[in-house]
């Protein structure tokens, strides 16, 4: 074999692990991302705190004396995670095939796509606070719930998807992929696992990536106190003391949090979900995940309750009501995933979703130990790398190709998990 040499070797196993990486990674085309700025990660331990969408309220009236309003921009944290790595040692009578290079970057690729779905999947699975269980023998009935939920809460949630699980695919595929959507789509569409294009307001995927959810009997702890609860701003003491605020977040005391699992679904005995914009009950019970259980007697969920009867709000707080009533003291929390274990397909509204791509200074590791980089932006905008170089004395090539991004759930309440029972 010609001009052998490590360049080429790398070049190789690279170009097929970005081919059959770009070729994988469904759920990165289906939900946003973004790129911070490397430098200004540079003291902040690798997150950044993002604006959420405001919500404003309507003043009725010809005189609006005294009926002023400020303005609240909620905020959350988008973490990074660690690198997802492939790091790989070879003797050098393991170079003397090129396939052999091919097929471990195909491989790698794979991998490292199948991850980062993963990763995406089941942060709706685990934090998604919209569910629902249901018999339905109908594919488009099975998506239509899902679709009534999101426009009764009159949910920002443009270009909606649809993942089955492989078990839901398996009842519902044919009666989908037989629908006047399917009709005039390229071929090469289907090839991504797209099964069918706007059922019910959203475009249908097939995904095996998807987690399974815990669950279990009913606890049916009771909430202790009464909860009220107001949509924060970041805030700047007088001494210059920063603090940001996750609007995702709010806390119940309750009598004991011990059987419940953090991805649990709950609801607070009758309380209901509201129409955002409009704050009409849905007539539904509101659902929330519990994203953490910081004592024994307490859980925190997803998304905020925030009442629209508390009376210790004000009118612009009110503009941020996503129940019609408080969850108060004597209350009943309620497991809804009471199936000791179900696989879940999950639906979301593109925008609810982000991925954080992290960028390192590639070029200094080319200036030192004789090291080597090879880096790539991918059509989504993620960086991918390969580091590589050689050691003369154990006669070995070695190489470490990587991703490096954070999944966050940017807006709980746009997002969430469909269980067929």
């Amino acid at each position: 074999m010609a001009a052998l040499n490590s360049a080429k070797i790398a070049q190789v196993i690279f170009e097929e692990v970005v081919e059959t990486h770009e070729a994988q990674t469904q759920m990165l085309g289906l939900v946003d991302s973004f790129t911070a700025a490397a430098g200004s990660l540079q003291n902040s331990g690798n997150y950044v705190w993002r604006p959420a969408q405001m919500h404003r309220p309507v003043l009725d009236g010809w005189d609006l004396t005294g009926q002023d309003q400020g303005i609240i921009e909620e905020t959350y944290p988008a973490i990074l995670g660690t690198p997802k790595n492939d790091y790989v040692v070879l003797r050098a009578d393991d170079l003397r095939d090129e396939s052999f290079w091919r097929k471990a970057g195909r491989e790698s690729g794979m991998k490292q796509a199948s991850t980062l779905n993963k990763s995406v999947a089941d942060t709706i699975v685990n934090t998604g606070s919209l569910a629902y269980t249901t018999n339905t023998t109908s594919g488009f009935n099975f998506i239509a719930q899902a679709q009534t939920i999101m426009d009764e809460r009159q949910l920002v949630a443009d270009d909606r998807k649809f993942i089955l699980s492989p078990r839901d695919n398996l009842a519902y595929a044919t009666e989908l992929s037989g629908r006047q959507t399917l009709q005039g789509r390229p071929a090469t569409v289907w090839e991504t696992g797209q099964l069918a294009q706007n059922v019910a307001g959203f475009d249908v995927y097939t995904g095996s990536y998807l987690s399974r959810l815990a669950g279990g009997a009913d606890p049916a702890t009771t909430v202790t106190a009464n909860v009220s609860l107001k949509p924060e701003s970041g805030s700047v003491s007088a001494t210059g003391v920063v603090t940001n605020v996750d609007y995702r977040v709010g806390t119940i005391p309750v009598t004991s949090s011990a059987a419940y699992n953090v991805g649990d679904i709950v609801t607070f005995g009758t309380v209901q979900s509201v129409g955002l914009t409009d704050k009409t009950p849905t007539g539904q019970l509101m659902t929330f995940r519990i994203v953490a259980k910081p004592t024994g007697t307490s859980v925190q969920v997803y998304p905020k309750p925030i009442a629209l009867n508390d009376a210790a709000l004000s009118t612009l707080e009110k503009a941020y009501a996503n129940i019609n009533t408080q969850i108060t003291s004597g209350m009943q929390m309620n497991r809804v995933n009471t199936a000791a274990s179900s696989a879940p397909s999950v639906f979301f509204g593109k925008n609810s979703i982000e991925v954080f791509h992290g960028e390192i200074p590639a070029q200094l590791f080319s200036q030192y130990g004789g090291q080597r980089v090879i880096s790539e932006t991918l059509k989504s905008g993620q960086k991918m790398y390969m580091l590589f170089d050689a050691n003369s004395t154990k006669m070995e090539f070695q190489f470490r190709i990587f991703t490096w991004y954070g999944v966050t759930n940017k807006n709980p309440s746009a997002n969430g998990v469909a269980i067929r029972v």
